[in-house]
């Protein structure tokens, strides 16, 4: 191979690799973006923000509660110890300390799990004549929580918005470049995956919890 060919193939050889490294990187990010959905916020009923990382999620349903967005919020989750308080509870006591009214509060303090999370939610509000909501939860959980609360809410004539909760901790853009971020949204990934092949996403709620 002259000089000039052995150039050639290794500047080929270099743009081919850029593009690829490109791809990747591109494909990384949309997996990112495509598990933090986001709809535009519109005022509703509720807002309604589930348990997990629990200070971002409150500080995102308090902003929008203070921004008019709905007059009431709906904490939900379990204890996983029976001995200390709910993670809705706890949620609540936060936002209070926030100055949200305890009035403009409700708790579902019963699930332990994001599918639980909706199905309770919406009981709790057929219960409370609440028909639209703004679901609160972190930007890596947000894709999942909607894929379940779309299954129950559609079952009992609500609806709701996406608004992820953002976290330094979890960057949709660069999550892969921190491996704390890379194990979260790979077990995120490997649960949505798990339960859709489950059929969790579009079973009829159960007995009991199911829309009139």
């Amino acid at each position: 191979m002259t000089g000039s060919g052995l150039g050639r193939f290794l500047a080929g050889f270099a743009l081919g690799t850029a593009v690829m490294v490109l791809a990747a990187i591109g494909a990384l990010v949309a997996v990112g973006h495509w598990l933090r959905v986001s709809d535009e916020p519109e005022r509703a009923d509720a807002i309604v923000a589930i348990s997990g990382d629990t200070g971002p999620r409150v500080r995102a349903a308090v902003d929008l509660w203070r921004r008019g967005y709905a007059e009431i919020i709906v904490f939900a989750g379990g204890a996983l110890d029976p001995s200390s308080p709910s993670s809705g509870e706890i949620m609540k006591r936060q936002a209070i300390t926030f100055g949200v009214p305890d009035s403009a509060i409700l708790v579902e303090e019963v699930s332990t799990t994001t599918d639980e999370n909706a199905q309770r939610v919406a009981a709790l509000m057929r219960e409370a004549k609440l028909d639209s909501a703004i679901l609160v939860t972190s930007a890596f959980h947000q894709r999942r929580a909607s894929l379940h609360f779309g299954r129950e809410f559609e079952a009992s004539g609500l609806t709701f918005r996406n608004h992820p909760a953002d976290d330094p901790s979890w960057d949709p853009t660069l999550w892969w470049t921190r491996q704390s971020s890379r194990t979260i949204t790979f077990v995120e990934l490997a649960k949505i995956a798990i339960e859709a092949a489950d059929g969790r996403f579009s079973r009829p709620p159960p007995e009991g919890l199911a829309g009139p």
